[in-house]
């Protein structure tokens, strides 16, 4: 059972290029529910996140845990939705457990799920764009490219003129591709954190093939933040997780330099 009393971690996020008018954005991130026939206290959740007042809700995939497990999962999502009401509007990605049919019956939720799609939002100036990605297909960067023109390689100017650009993609590993296309922030999930870490700060394992210390929390790659969620779930082989509990990121946006160094590899400028 979830311990929802403790999963809310509030994360200060600056950005430079962030428009006068988000300063203070609140993003609440919930990545691999993995849902199960016995999960509790999704109503909790999304009461727990009603009261945080926020602006977005993004979820970045691994809503359910395996094939049998949609309809529990549907009927999560639903509820957490129902309490959250973020006033910005609910965005969403597929994981890699995402089956078929859950992203069929999930068109029915008050999500607006970005396959290979980006969005521009009426309310606010902000670009939310998803990378898909499933057991069956790679991530097809070239569908965002075609509809927004490449972002520069090389440091971006300083400007307050344009929207705040925000990339969802399940996989961490999308991150270069994030800073080719000029995002200021990609948010993701697909580790786990690790889900078991011998000491709370170490990571045996993180189901990709990046090192270990890039396991989760706020990467940097050129001027692209990335900030990858431990999640809510377990999956298999292991159902527990030890030195590494689940949370939910609120992160508050502000104006100001963004962390860490430019660089052409990827640094963990806040690991958690």
């Amino acid at each position: 059972m979830i311990d929802v009393d403790r999963l809310l971690e509030r994360i200060d996020l600056t950005l430079p290029t962030l428009p006068a008018s988000l300063e203070g954005l609140r993003i609440a991130h919930v990545s691999d529910l993995h849902v199960r026939r016995s999960l509790r206290g999704p109503a909790r959740i999304g009461r727990s996140l009603g009261a945080v007042r926020l602006d977005l809700l993004v979820l970045t995939g691994d809503q359910m845990d395996g094939a049998g497990d949609e309809t529990p999962a549907i009927e999560a999502l639903a509820e957490i939705c129902e309490q959250a009401r973020p006033r910005l509007g609910t965005f969403g990605v597929h994981g890699n457990h995402d089956t078929a049919e859950f992203r069929h019956a999930a068109q029915q939720l008050p999500v607006l799920w970005l396959t290979d799609r980006t969005h521009r939002l009426d309310d606010a100036p902000i670009q939310i764009d998803g990378l898909d990605v499933d057991a069956n297909c790679r991530m097809d960067a070239l569908a965002l490219a075609a509809q927004d023109p490449p972002g520069r390689t090389k440091r971006r100017d300083v400007t307050h003129d344009r929207p705040l650009r925000l990339l969802l993609c399940h996989l961490p590993t999308a991150l270069p591709i994030a800073a080719d296309l000029g995002y200021d922030l990609m948010l993701s999930g697909h580790t786990h954190g690790g889900q078991l870490r011998p000491l709370p700060n170490l990571a045996v394992y993180n189901s990709m093939d990046w090192p270990l210390r890039l396991t989760s929390g706020m990467l940097r790659h050129r001027d692209t933040l990335c900030c990858v969620s431990r999640g809510l779930g377990r999956a298999k082989p292991f159902r527990f997780r030890f030195f590494c509990p689940p949370h939910i990121p609120i992160y508050t946006v502000r104006r100001g330099a963004i962390p860490g160094r430019y660089t052409d590899g990827i640094d963990n400028v806040r690991p958690w």
